[in-house]
């Protein structure tokens, strides 16, 4: 205990004989990082700006002090940091300032301070401070690496030591940024832009985003999915996707145009539009190599293009695919194509800009309302022209009723229709996190860019039904046959079936059913109405009518109404009962399972399961 004493009375005499200052901070800026530490530097300690025998300690006020002990307290010049010399005080405009002087005194001396800037911080926030928690890493993030926020704070400087993420004790980043308006954008850099963060795939990232409200936290916590440069291969399974289905449109070309009889004028027309499938989708995988991105930024408009122009060309390939008339439609001229040429126009700006410019305007998201509002706009333009295309198709849909039993146009439009409105539907969900983000004043970047990335996919998948059916129905693509019938021949066709008695129809119609009954023509899945005029012993125009007003159907009822029929029957003998009901439908002649359902439902006002349960 004696001992104890001793050394207590000792330390006092020490500190008694020697001499002290205290360095008080009684003002300091408003835009002092909270996390930040502070230092003095000057001749007393070789102007090492981030000394920790020189740092400032916090008192119960939180003003920052440091007291400076010596036996012979002599005059000396110093300045006050940040821990480096590019954070160093300056005046109140930011400007350098001289160094200050102590001039020494008796011990208890207390220097009082005001600082009122810092070299690297020449603002003050409008709205605090941001504190950011970095809690994860890439696991290629070099050890001895320097992470570094940057944003529209620090004008985008990627190496700014204001901003430098310090490590904390449980091994997580934390830094501090000002909050200049409601909506701060910002990102992580390792000192670089070729050392930006990117998204989880490797892909460039759009800026983070901060939206200030009056009872939000002042503190995030996040995490950093990887580097651009240590990515590695930007080929992932979505992008191989793309670039599969990129390719597989450019192969599609040459095997469409090299079928024998193939109809040339709906062929080139696809052609068209297949060439603007794969250079868009190309376009897109692009975007996630950092390389080519810097090489040639002007590919990232590539894709947008589709916007207008994949529509009319959509519409055109319809018209020429199912000889629609002109009046249909609306047409096809050079005014459907105008939406594109002023999206070219508004874009043009961009692709004369200068590389680096361009990069700086696409980083900084200054681009960003117009490719929004070229998106949108592409939306509604692209919505529209759906129900103008379903319209054709629906009106087509009703006129080969009347002469074919199947249509495999039919069935490969309306598969491609479908996919088309999966596109806009997804292409409405971005816009509406998009919206949803806005307006609620939340950060929805990721959803967005899910439901793009999945509005590519579906659209990619696009050149995958081409040449499912190019290689399953070739005749798709193949010039129809012509009826050979001279024009003359026609018109007294047409005469005499509209002058028919009463008995010339009973007597067809006897006939009708007679080879219905003993030759089952209908279980040929391309029957025609032609076809089965020539078995009736009468002309088409002739039988036509027959069928319509004697049976109150057309021609594709008509025949699926047999089938129906025949299917009821087999169905319940026991040599099918080992068989699926695909099978039996295509048996009796369906040429479809989608086919199948919708006439039986048509027909009998159930699902052929449902029939089914009631009969057996």
């Amino acid at each position: 205990m004696w001992k104890s004493l001793v050394t207590i009375s000792c330390l006092f005499l020490t500190l008694a004989l020697c001499g002290q200052v205290t360095f008080l901070l009684e003002q300091t800026p408003a835009n002092t990082p909270p996390l930040d530490t502070l230092f003095l530097a000057g001749s007393m300690n070789n102007w090492d700006a981030g000394n920790k025998e020189y740092q400032f300690r916090r008192d119960s006020a939180g003003r920052y002090f440091f007291t400076l002990y010596d036996t012979a307290l002599e005059a000396f010049e110093y300045k006050i940091t940040r821990g480096v010399w590019a954070t160093v005080e300056t005046d109140s405009i930011g400007g350098f300032i001289e160094n200050r002087l102590y001039a020494g005194g008796k011990k208890g001396d207390t220097i009082r301070l005001k600082i009122p800037t810092w070299d690297d911080l020449p603002i003050n926030p409008k709205f605090g401070w941001l504190r950011i928690r970095v809690d994860r890493l890439p696991k290629n993030t070099p050890p001895d690496a320097s992470i570094y926020a940057v944003g529209g704070f620090n004008s985008w400087h990627p190496n700014d030591p204001g901003y430098l993420l310090k490590k904390q004790p449980d091994g997580t980043f934390e830094v501090a940024i000002p909050l200049m308006s409601d909506t701060t954008f910002y990102k992580f850099t390792r000192g670089g832009w070729e050392t930006i963060e990117g998204r989880r795939n490797g892909r460039a990232r759009v800026n983070r985003q901060f939206i200030m409200h009056n009872d939000t936290a002042r503190n995030v916590t996040l995490q950093i999915e990887s580097w651009e440069d240590l990515a590695g291969n930007p080929i992932n399974l979505y992008t191989f996707f793309l670039l599969l289905a990129a390719i597989q449109g450019f192969l599609l070309i040459l095997a469409i145009n090299s079928l024998q009889n193939n109809n040339r004028a709906a062929n080139r027309t696809l052609s068209v539009l297949l060439l603007l499938l794969s250079f868009a989708l190309a376009g897109r995988v692009s975007t996630y190599d950092r390389e080519i991105f810097n090489w040639l930024p002007g590919l990232l408009l590539l894709p947008d293009f589709i916007y207008f122009l994949y529509a009319p060309i959509f519409l055109l390939y319809i018209n020429r695919l199912l000889r629609l008339p002109s009046r249909q439609n609306f047409g096809i001229s050079w005014w459907h194509f105008v939406p594109f040429l002023l999206h070219i126009a508004v874009y043009t700006p961009f692709m004369v800009m200068p590389k680096a410019t361009f990069i700086a305007e696409v980083v900084n998201q200054n681009l960003k309302p117009f490719f929004v509002g070229a998106a949108g706009l592409g939306l509604i333009f692209n919505t529209i022209y759906w129900f103008v295309c379903r319209r054709a198709i629906r009106q087509y849909e009703q006129e080969t009723g009347e002469k074919h039993a199947f249509e495999p146009n039919l069935a490969f439009l309306q598969v491609v229709m479908w996919l088309k409105a999966i596109c806009i539907l997804i292409w409405a969900t971005s816009f509406f996190f998009g919206i949803a983000g806005f307006l609620f004043e939340k950060d929805l970047s990721f959803l967005t860019d899910t439901a793009t990335d999945t509005l590519w996919m579906a659209f990619a998948f696009t050149a995958f039904i081409l040449g499912y059916y190019t290689m399953r129905q070739p005749e798709i693509f193949k010039l129809p046959p012509v009826d050979a019938a001279p024009t003359e021949q026609i018109q007294e066709e047409q005469e005499k079936a509209a002058s028919m008695s009463a008995e010339e129809m009973t007597v067809i119609k006897k006939s009708l059913e007679q080879v219905m009954k003993n030759n089952q023509p209908y279980r040929n899945p391309g029957l025609s109405l032609t076809d089965l005029a020539e078995m009736t012993g009468t002309s088409p125009h002739s039988l036509s009518r027959v069928v319509n007003e004697g049976y109150g159907m057309n021609f594709n009822d008509f025949i699926n109404a047999y089938r129906v029929e025949e299917f009821k029957r087999l169905v319940q003998l026991e040599e099918y009962r080992n068989q699926t009901l695909l099978a039996i439908a295509f048996a009796v002649g369906f040429n479809s399972k989608s086919a199948f359902n919708r006439s039986f439902k048509k027909l009998e006002d159930c699902t052929p399961r449902e029939y089914l349960k009631g009969v057996m």
